[in-house]
């Protein structure tokens, strides 16, 4: 049914009733997608079960996992461990990565500058003595250093003996695990059809990764290769799968279980899963880290998961990763290199700069899970861990079919009579959308009106689609042909319905005369 070309009195008033929707600002206009806005209508689909929604609610760990941190921690005192796993997980939270050398090389430049514009005298001045000299320029290089030992951050990767192993499992083994299944979950609710039967965990510490894997996909897994350097972690994550008695067997895999120090060059095996779970901050500078990246890059099959802490030092590495491959994948597709095609599958529902890095907001992009922590047993309320992650796909991302929907970066703002949302678009811009009752709850119920009174006039040919196309083509802008040409239906119709008016004859009445003088 084309309406567009001519308006009808009855498509006026639609056209009056629905102006807001032809009205709306930028941030107003968008709409939700057609066969959800029917699920929702019917009550067939809740909002909180929109398929774009990932969070979930509190994850906690596995009963048998409990368990064997608990066999694990009878030896250890309770107070100092606590203590311990609270300065370790401040130390892990204010991390920060090695400075480059140019880097290291440019501040201390501006240290000495700056230590040098603040002396009285110049140690190379012509008059000064030999030892008068040597013991000015030594107070100057003292002063050097201690202002950059105060103003840079002195990286060293932290060691992890048995103690500090165990610290580990209390402070981190819960967050980790809880970031990892919110973001495993997501993988598992869009693509349906993927079954991670091998994992490679990159930094694996404890085997948070290897848990949270077989707690999304239970039994699938048959091949688990775990890499950290730390003995102590790969021994502690070996008891964890032995229930906490290092003479239990353990759990069985059909492929084995492995665990090792150092990280495999080759790329002939390939992993469906490759997890590398806040472990850039452990290696030494950004070449190090780069190359680890296409290693594990080139050892995944399915996904490759990067997750670091949700400060802007972790987003900052994320990110770093995130453009490095997508950079290797733009080389293989225009340059022809021979590198893997990927795309990010999430958080950024696109491939281009993260907006967030060039917002001025100097804000971190990271997201928040609630989870329950070990506490020895102890009845306590659920905690949030803020983290930066990104999931990459081998593959195009013109050859993928999944769903992609605007990714919320921030919590929704409530308002009085109407809902702020902060979302990434997959245009790779921010956008705030304004979601209102009147505009957006009502606008189906308006629509089924419009059609029930068309019906009621006699236009039985009138239905929902036509309602909807008709105020699709109305938000287009109109040209002066176009308004030349309504003006002059317009006028039409008006001498129409003068024609039609019958012409009412008054005659005079006994009645009105009696009316009129009283």
């Amino acid at each position: 049914m084309n309406t567009r070309g001519q308006i009808t009195p009855l498509y006026r008033c639609i056209l009056r009733s629905c102006s807001t929707d032809s009205k709306l600002r930028p941030k107003f206009n968008f709409k939700l997608d057609a066969d959800l806005s029917e699920e929702i209508k019917t009550g067939s689909l809740k909002a909180r079960h929109h398929p774009g929604v990932f969070g979930g609610g509190t994850v906690t760990l596995p009963d048998d996992l409990i368990q064997a941190v608990n066999t694990i921690l009878t030896d250890y005192s309770v107070k100092n461990l606590a203590k311990e796993a609270t300065k370790l997980s401040h130390c892990l939270w204010s991390r920060h990565a090695s400075l480059e050398a140019h880097e290291y090389k440019d501040k201390m430049a501006q240290v000495e500058a700056f230590i040098k514009s603040k002396e009285t005298v110049d140690p190379m001045a012509p008059n000064i003595l030999e030892v008068d000299r040597k013991r000015l320029l030594d107070s100057r290089s003292s002063k050097v250093l201690d202002k950059m030992k105060k103003e840079t951050y002195l990286w060293s990767a932290i060691q992890y003996d048995e103690h500090k192993s165990a610290a580990y499992v209390v402070a981190r083994l819960a967050p980790d695990f809880a970031s990892l299944v919110r973001i495993l979950r997501e993988i598992k609710k869009r693509d349906t059809q993927f079954s991670p039967h091998t994992m490679l965990d990159f930094g694996s510490g404890i085997g948070s990764g290897m848990w949270a894997v077989d707690n999304i996909w239970p039994g699938i897994c048959k091949e688990a290769v775990c890499v950290d350097c730390s003995s102590e972690m790969n021994n502690l994550a070996d008891k964890l799968l032995r229930g906490g008695d290092p003479d239990s067997p353990r759990t069985v895999r059909a492929g084995g279980t492995f665990f090792k120090q150092f990280l495999p060059m080759s790329d002939v095996l390939k992993y469906d899963i490759v997890l590398c779970s806040r472990s850039l901050f452990e290696l030494p500078d950004m070449a190090s880290r780069l190359r680890t990246i296409d290693i594990l890059w080139r050892k995944t099959a399915g996904y490759l998961i990067i997750v670091e802490p949700g400060t802007n030092e972790g987003y900052r590495l994320v990110l770093e990763a995130r453009d490095y491959i997508l950079e290797l994948s733009r080389r293989a597709s225009e340059e022809e290199e021979a590198n893997p095609h990927g795309y990010v599958f999430s958080p950024c529902a696109h491939d281009m700069f993260c907006p967030r890095f060039f917002d001025g907001s100097n804000t971190p992009c990271n997201f928040e899970v609630n989870y329950q922590p070990f506490t020895f047993g102890r009845k306590t309320n659920t905690q949030k861990d803020r983290f930066s992650y990104v999931v990459l796909k081998q593959g195009k991302r013109s050859d993928s079919t999944e769903q992609q929907w605007p990714r919320l970066v921030r919590s929704p703002l409530h308002r009085k009579k109407h809902v702020i949302c902060r979302v990434c678009t997959k245009y790779g811009t921010l956008q705030e959308l304004t979601v209102t009752k009147q505009r957006h709850v009502n606008l189906c119920k308006t629509r089924e009106n419009i059609v029930g009174l068309g019906k009621k006039v006699g236009l039985e040919e009138v239905e929902l689609k036509d309602v909807q196309e008709l105020l699709d083509s109305h938000k287009e802008e109109l040209s002066p042909q176009d308004l030349l040409v309504l003006e002059k239906q317009w006028e039409e119709e008006e001498e129409t319905e003068k024609k039609e008016e019958p012409k009412v004859v008054r005659t005079l009445t006994a009645k009105r005369l009696t009316k009129a003088f009283t």
